[in-house]
């Protein structure tokens, strides 16, 4: 964001208490695998238009708009954890004096930014500050392109005239702008990652139905997407559910909202339940081909939440190994990607930098998470390599007929290719 909006021509200073991170973003290099990001830090720095600091003081002299762009951590219950954010406007209030626009983008709780200026006022009764929630709706891997490129920019408070001074930071972007109510603005943020949720959810239940009754998840959803009530950009995409805590955030916060109002939330919590079951799928999918997992040889390509990004948080293929590590298998994984160190506690498991290594005397691969290039593997080689060429696909990415014919054992999600085989031997 700070990157993009020097870009437009305006000046930046990123704060933040990580001197670390502040050496190297002031350095030109980005703390995650962001395509398009470091030219544009190196570009803008270079033209003093954008600087990171920890100083306060200095970030805040003489800036009209202060962006609360955290990303909000969540616990595993995915409930977002506030302090930080309470802290960081905390540090404002004691470091501005005059007058800003505080403009939240961090993803928080219907009714935060009403608290977020409440401390304000508290710490600080002589600043003079007005509140908008603008929801952010970057995705990790294509930041810099959501952001120039978006969909919509949503700029929610109570004051009109707040409201025409945000806008004009987005105008010249020429993307459409809905001004709306404050809380408005914060509900959008929840209702749109929800409905991504539930168009997740919903694939992955349809795509077990397909499994038992000999029908192509794939196909399906192809025919679903020619319809224009739903469309060729739907979320449709079955595998193994959504992690990282960010959609889960947003179904957590609609599901306090509505036990603190009483109001009940039987889809949310249908939603929910399906995605957890999820990481339950390639367990099942291993004891069904060798009956017991103990003592295999597994290999995982991917380790990342999600293809084209660095982090780790709440990957379901941490999860997953974890699971098969706790039922006696071991575990050889490659992603070029991830980012092992800024992950926590990790399960026990084999990483290394070759491909080939992670699947070679292995019982089963598993795709868990895709990366630039992986088509391009000699997957002759992977699978001679293997002491079992048994290899589940759980992003659907390759072709079965295909990855059949070089000799793998294949099982990707909803494809119904063994269903299909016994409707056939019964002459059906």
């Amino acid at each position: 964001m700070g990157a993009c909006f020097s870009e437009m021509g305006h000046t930046v200073f990123g704060v933040g208490n990580e001197s670390s991170a502040v050496r190297e973003l002031n350095a030109g290099r980005a703390p995650v695998h962001e395509p398009q990001l470091e030219p544009m830090l190196l570009r803008n720095i270079k033209a003093g238009r954008l600087k990171f600091t920890t100083n306060y003081s200095e970030a805040l002299t003489d800036v009209e708009f202060v962006f609360v762009a955290i990303d909000t951590p969540v616990d595993y219950s995915d409930r977002p954890v506030l302090d930080v954010i309470f802290d960081t406007v905390t540090a404002i209030a004691e470091h501005r004096t005059g007058s800003i626009v505080l403009c939240v983008t961090a993803q928080v709780p219907v009714g935060t930014s009403e608290r977020l200026l409440g401390i304000i006022r508290r710490r600080k009764p002589t600043l003079d500050c007005d509140i908008a929630y603008i929801p952010e709706f970057l995705r990790l891997s294509e930041a810099v392109e959501t952001f120039l490129r978006a969909d919509r920019f949503i700029i929610g408070t109570d004051n009109k005239i707040v409201a025409e001074r945000v806008a004009e930071l987005y105008i010249p972007l020429k993307r459409p702008v809905l001004l709306t109510k404050l809380r408005s603005a914060e509900m959008s943020k929840h209702a749109s990652n929800t409905f991504l949720a539930t168009s997740i959810s919903f694939v992955n239940e349809i795509s077990d139905i397909c499994e038992q009754v000999g029908a192509d998840v794939s196909e399906v959803v192809a025919g679903m997407k020619l319809d224009q009530r739903i469309g060729p950009r739907a979320f449709l995409s079955p595998g193994l559910g959504f992690a990282g805590g960010t959609l889960g955030r947003d179904i957590r916060a609609l599901q306090e909202l509505g036990r603190e109002h009483g109001t009940g939330t039987t889809l949310l919590d249908a939603v929910a339940a399906v995605n957890r079951s999820r990481a339950e799928f390639v367990v099942k999918r291993l004891r069904q081909q060798f009956g017991s997992i103990g003592g295999l040889r597994i290999g995982v390509y991917g380790l990342t939440y999600k293809p084209g990004t660095s982090t780790l948080r709440r990957s379901i293929a941490l999860e997953i190994i974890a699971q098969l590590v706790g039922a006696d298998a071991r575990v050889a994984a490659f992603d070029p990607l991830a980012d092992l160190s800024n992950s926590g506690p990790l399960p026990k498991f084999e990483t290394t930098s070759d491909p080939y290594e992670a699947a070679s005397g292995c019982d089963a691969l598993l795709l868990l998470t895709e990366w630039n290039g992986i088509r391009e593997l000699d997957w002759e080689r992977v699978c001679r390599s293997m002491r079992q060429p048994v290899f589940i696909d759980t992003r659907n990415f390759f072709d079965p007929e295909t990855m059949a014919g070089i000799g793998f054992v294949y099982m990707g999600v909803g494809r119904g290719a063994s269903a299909a085989k016994a409707l056939v031997a019964q002459g059906v």
